[in-house]
């Protein structure tokens, strides 16, 4: 039996096992969707060249622009605040639900159905529903 699910609209919620997949977390972008299985992530352009990453820490391509760096934004957990960050690595910055977020700012928090825009790139960080 073959059935066809329909596509999410960003801003459903998913649980945190959905196709057999257990995540932190989920990127959506309009060519792409993400599973995020690690506390710490990076979000850029495709390298030539493997990103070296640590065990923790996971690389979504989000594009091949050039005004998009190989480590244009870091995203990580802390489990002290309970959240989740982000810090932008490229002067270019990134709009976070409409606010612009430049290096020198540090650490942004995260929020459920947070909106990222880098570059003409936009996507949409959803936290997994609470099981009750």
């Amino acid at each position: 039996e073959s059935h066809t699910r329909a596509a999410r609209k960003p801003g459903t919620n998913f649980n945190m096992v959905e196709d057999d997949t257990e995540a932190y977390a989920k990127l959506i972008g309009e060519k792409f969707e993400y599973f995020v299985q690690k506390p710490k992530f990076i979000l850029g352009r495709k390298a030539k060249k493997e990103h070296k990453l640590a065990d923790d820490e996971e690389f979504f391509c989000i594009s091949e622009q050039k005004n998009i760096s190989r480590k244009h934004v870091m995203v990580y957990w802390l489990p002290k605040e309970k959240g989740w960050y982000l810090e932008c690595r490229h002067k270019n910055g990134l709009y976070v639900n409409g606010k612009l977020v430049l290096p020198e700012k540090g650490k942004t928090k995260l929020t459920d159905r947070a909106q990222l825009k880098i570059s003409d790139v936009t996507l949409y960080f959803l936290l997994p529903r609470p099981h009750h």
